[in-house]
């Protein structure tokens, strides 16, 4: 599973609601995640992607998203294929010539044009509207009609699919998105087959109505059509004269001598169709598409967040790991004896410098947060780090560091090695060792391990080291 950490889409809204159901991690892990990556990440929901790229390896079944595409690139393939096909036959159709009867250009508006605005007119409205009515208009598209007969074939695992993984309103958005692809693609195909018939044939364009429309009224109505894009491309609008000559009445089989005699200049309506088919058909139609898809991603972003355990991983990366209670000990008998050990009950909230003996970087950070201190800057050592490695720390801080100790962990010859050497750094003016607990107590020490560790110190000597008692 790979999930992108920059964009919500549907494979990453699928994805991450299948590891949720299976994993949503711990307070500390999600807050030290957090920590780490706030920084790079400035979002909610990249930080969240983030999160679920970097645990994708903790779901081993298959990808809930993957059976999505598997289905849907297919079922989409096909009717994106279909649709252009049937705008290209369609096209074909409606430009058919054997030169005996002039092409009617209003058949041909009627579907690059009036059909397109009708359709997306219909989208429009289909936007606003709830559940149950939105489901009457999808009885107007023929696409709601090619799922309906595909989904009840080879495709109808991809139906149970949707309506089980998405909200009815994505599902709305996903098919009026997908609506528009379409739509655009039989445009398409309605464009080509004019190329391709205006190339390949020599033909000739008219126009016929039973209604009384006169010349100059038609005219003027094709002025009106070509509005919006007649100051790009002047050249391609009729003249009068064209719509004068062009006009035909049909009368028996015979074609009136006007006709005839000026047949060369019947042909020059295709860049007056080519033009109003780009805009109406083509152009409208991408614009929509784009808005469908920005409101489909609006959507998808606002399920994504009302996912079951989104709410709770965000707190979690939010919320300082700190106990909300005090952690109740056991008590038990103690013989107190005078110590010399300088002891300091409150921790600064400011240091320059930050040093975490035997821890990672991650719990030094979980450590900070949950103690609420600061630190210019922060230095991991023992461990795994070798002796010259903790060696050069100790000589590049100065003025007052903070040094982070297991409290659980007796201190060893290594550590007081370490100290030694901090203590010996003249840049050094105070050390303030803080014996932590361990995270499932929120880091609080027992008063058993803080007495090992202030008789320690109280060996040393030192004028410099502190420890802290924080309660």
């Amino acid at each position: 599973m790979h999930i992108k950490s920059n964009k919500i889409t549907i494979q990453s809204y699928l994805d991450f609601a299948q590891l949720l159901k299976e994993y949503r991690g711990s307070h500390e892990e999600n807050r030290t995640f957090a920590l780490k990556h706030q920084s790079s990440f400035k979002t909610e929901a990249s930080l969240l992607l983030r999160w679920a790229s970097q645990h994708a390896f903790r779901v081993t079944d298959t990808k809930t998203s993957s059976q999505f595409f598997n289905h849907s690139n297919s079922f989409n393939n096909l009717l994106g294929f279909l649709s252009l096909l049937l705008g290209l036959l369609s096209g074909l159709g409606l430009l058919s010539y054997s030169g005996e009867e002039p092409i009617n250009i209003i058949y041909y508006l009627f579907f690059v044009m009036f059909l397109p605005l009708g359709s997306m007119g219909l989208t429009l409205i289909s936007m606003f509207t709830h559940k149950n009515i939105f489901s009457i208009f999808t009885l107007f598209f023929p696409l709601h009609w090619f799922e309906k007969i595909l989904g009840n074939f080879s495709f109808k695992s991809k139906r149970d699919f949707i309506q089980s993984h998405f909200s009815f309103e994505l599902q709305k958005w996903m098919f009026l998105y997908r609506l528009q692809l379409f739509s655009l693609l039989f445009s398409v195909g309605l464009l080509l087959a004019l190329v391709f018939i205006v190339i390949s044939q020599d033909i000739a364009f008219s126009w016929s109505t039973t209604l009384e429309v006169s010349t100059i009224e038609f005219y003027n109505f094709l002025n009106l059509i070509a509005l919006p894009w007649s100051w790009i491309t002047p050249s391609a609008l009729p003249s009068l004269e064209l719509v004068e000559i062009s006009q035909h009445y049909r009368l028996g089989e015979v074609l009136n001598s006007n006709m005839i005699n000026h047949a060369e200049k019947l042909g020059g309506w295709w860049k007056y169709l080519a033009m109003t088919t780009l805009f109406y058909a083509i152009i409208l139609r991408v614009g929509l598409w784009f808005l469908t898809r920005f409101y489909c991603n609006k959507i998808l972003r606002k399920d994504f967040f009302n996912l079951d355990g989104v709410a709770i991983v965000l707190r979690e990366f939010k919320t300082p790991y700190v106990s909300t209670e005090s952690i109740v000990e056991e008590k038990h008998l103690e013989v107190k004896v005078e110590s010399k050990v300088q002891i300091k009950e409150k921790v600064e909230i400011d240091y320059e410098h930050i040093i975490a003996w035997n821890f990672s970087y991650d719990e030094l950070i979980l450590a900070n947060d949950s103690k609420e201190i600061k630190g210019l800057h922060f230095h991991t050592v023992g461990g795994s780090h070798s002796f010259n490695e903790d060696e050069e720390i100790t000589r590049s801080v100065n003025k007052i560091v903070l040094l982070y100790v297991k409290s659980w962990e007796p201190p060893t010859m290594d550590f007081i090695d370490f100290l030694e050497l901090l203590i010996e750094n003249n840049s050094v003016e105070k050390i303030e060792v803080f014996p932590l607990g361990t995270t499932a107590k929120y880091y609080e020490s027992s008063t058993k391990e803080l007495s090992i560790w202030k008789r320690k110190i109280e060996g040393l000597n030192a004028q410099k080291v502190w420890v802290i008692d924080a309660k």
